[in-house]
């Protein structure tokens, strides 16, 4: 069934994309609905039903409120065809990732949302643009990269209406702050477990540290909502099987590091945390490390790990590349080709020995470890979310 929506449409701007206070595309919609109503060009209108809001803090409960009311809005609106086709007479900004290179770039099950004029978000990890690409290209006004190398691989492939939009930081939330008192050595390393974000490498690259530094401790947040995802992580050969389901329902993760050589005692899971929440993991961390494989956008836990001045690990690759300025972070440069999958062009694989050097510097270097956090913070202070909504806005009015 089709539906049309036009009501309050003159100052209305669809985000086509669930919220949620813990996926990545979640969290970068709640932060630009909140810019875009501080802006008062456009009211954000969430066009797929939001997800765990009620756990979201408290600076962010009068948007929610709003967000909540105009679900109601386009709920109503639309009645029972709200799992057909959406018309809506006002401009849509749409999520997009690998499918832009397919023949049919809708998701099962997600009913079709079209604008009075159409924009995309595009975070993919494959280099594979087609005549695809090309087609699905064409049913919007511009499509916004998500990293420089997603922009660069669209334009190569000669299409016009392409810019680059980087996410962006809430710089309130994520900023440096006094490190917890421990004395372990901590290292964070966060991500959904899968082979592209390179947990394995992580595991591979602690045990070995471990051995020489028993104080150190491996904290993560490695929830992954899609568990199928998780299956390619014994790939590289670095790890043995995936973590199973506990009784209470959650992932046994940390019995999976166990049984991959990390000692219980050396590893901690956070589970899932809301994203406000985060700075509080943060405050405990020596360092973060990134080995990831490769990244659409620009890691936003890596952007956020340095907003709040921890000394990261990063993976010189793809997305990772925004990032990566002078003496901002520790770069991984040794990136070999990825073989364990196909269609892994441009993708990096970290070296494990690389990896514990790095760990090793930071560990025995203190002083320096804290200057490059300084400097990976007074980096993102140009990565507001305000800066970068804001750009996206002034594109499409």
């Amino acid at each position: 069934m089709n539906g049309t929506v036009d009501q309050y449409s003159p100052t209305w701007l669809g985000l086509n994309w669930q919220l949620s206070v813990s996926s990545g595309w979640g969290i970068a919609g709640l932060n630009m609905a909140r810019i875009m109503d501080l802006d008062g060009r456009f009211k954000a209108v969430p066009l797929l039903r939001s997800a765990q809001l009620e756990y979201s803090s408290e600076s962010f409960e009068p948007l929610v409120a709003k967000l909540r009311c105009r679900e109601q809005e386009v709920y109503k609106a639309f009645g029972r065809a709200m799992e057909g086709r959406l018309i809506c007479n006002f401009p849509v900004i749409h999520s997009v990732g690998n499918e832009i290179h397919e023949e049919d770039m809708s998701y099962p099950g997600v009913p079709e949302r079209v604008g009075s004029r159409n924009f995309a978000v595009v975070f993919f990890e494959y280099n594979s643009p087609s005549e695809f690409t090309t087609n699905n290209a064409k049913k919007f006004d511009i499509i916004f990269g998500g990293s420089t190398w997603n922009s660069a691989i669209l334009k190569q492939h000669g299409l016009a209406n392409v810019d680059t939009f980087l996410q962006g930081v809430d710089l309130e939330l994520f900023q440096p702050r006094s490190k917890s008192r421990q004395e372990r050595f901590v290292i964070f390393s966060g991500g959904k477990l899968e082979f592209r974000k390179g947990q394995d490498i992580v595991i591979a690259a602690f045990r070995e540290f471990a051995k020489k530094h028993p104080d150190a401790v491996l904290a993560t947040t490695w929830h992954n909502p899609w568990p199928n995802a998780m299956n390619g992580i014994t790939k590289s050969g670095r790890v043995e099987g995936v973590p199973q389901k506990n009784p209470d329902g959650g992932w046994g993760i940390t019995e999976w590091a166990n049984n991959n050589g990390v000692p219980c005692e050396n590893f901690h899971d956070h589970g899932l945390v809301a994203n406000h929440l985060m700075p509080e993991v943060f405050a405990q961390a020596d360092v973060a490390l990134f080995p990831n494989r490769c990244e659409g956008g620009t890691n936003l836990v890596a952007m956020e790990a340095m907003a709040s001045g921890i000394p990261c690990i990063l993976s010189a690759n793809t997305g990772h590349m925004d990032l990566i300025n002078d003496d901002n972070c520790y770069p991984l440069h040794k990136q070999s080709e990825v073989r364990c999958f196909t269609n892994t062009k441009d993708w990096g694989e970290s070296d494990v020995a690389e990896v514990v050097e790095n760990l090793e510097r930071i560990y025995t270097d203190r002083g320096e470890a804290k200057r490059r956090g300084k400097q990976s913070a007074k980096f993102m202070r140009d990565w507001s979310w305000k800066k970068q909504t804001t750009y996206i806005l002034d594109r499409i009015k």
